[in-house]
């Protein structure tokens, strides 16, 4: 991935071309998936902002391990996906992942990204005991951090937080892609799938990927 070093010594991401093979097709992956945004390319390149936005987070917060780049990368774009469809969208938006996966040939990592996407939205700790905690904390933090504006930091510091949002314009899409589906969960009568993580792995066909 293309990057700078900031003032507080992370790294800023400032795109997802990467050193290998994943993540080089992940780009092409974004082009190919903004038919999700039903022409919404506003909404959907605020989508990808956040993404990065997450990506930079998630990797500030986790160990330097192994392809984590590329799973972090991967579980990023997929992880609200389906949100310009509906608020239920964990399941599809973990469907389109494995299937990605599994066209590039990293099925192995279906169970692990799974598991990252169903817990992003966890308002509590993701236990540090349980199957593939490092990455699924990392981006369950990542998102809290984004979503609450910085408010919530887990000791990152605040000039970072503020220079990866202010680098990444997300505004779009928490202003209008995100309360345009709450409106049409609740004409619909949508389940809010999005709050239910062990619904979404057993619905998703993930059942028992979290023990």
């Amino acid at each position: 991935m293309d990057g700078y070093r900031a003032a507080t010594g992370h790294t800023i991401m400032l795109s997802s071309r990467p050193r290998s093979f994943a993540t080089c097709h992940l780009q092409k992956r974004f082009s190919s998936l903004r038919h999700r945004a039903r022409g919404d390319d506003a909404g959907y390149d605020a989508y990808e902002a956040q993404v990065y936005r997450v990506v930079n987070f998630a990797r500030a917060l986790s160990p330097d391990e192994l392809d984590r780049d590329d799973k972090l990368a991967i579980a990023a774009a997929f992880h609200d996906l389906a949100a310009f469809d509906t608020l239920d969208y964990l399941v599809p938006s973990i469907q389109a992942q494995d299937a990605w996966l599994q066209q590039t040939g990293r099925e192995n990592w279906c169970d692990e990204l799974a598991l990252v996407v169903a817990e992003h939205h966890r308002l509590s700790g993701y236990g540090a005991t349980r199957p593939h905690a490092p990455l699924v904390e990392a981006v369950r933090r990542a998102d809290l951090i984004d979503v609450s504006q910085g408010l919530i930091r887990f000791g990152l510091p605040r000039s970072y937080v503020r220079e990866v949002r202010a680098t990444f314009d997300a505004g779009v899409f928490f202003q209008r892609v995100i309360p345009q589906g709450a409106l049409r969960a609740v004409r619909k009568m949508q389940q809010p799938g999005f709050l239910r993580p062990g619904n979404a792995l057993v619905r998703s066909g993930h059942d028992g990927a979290d023990r």
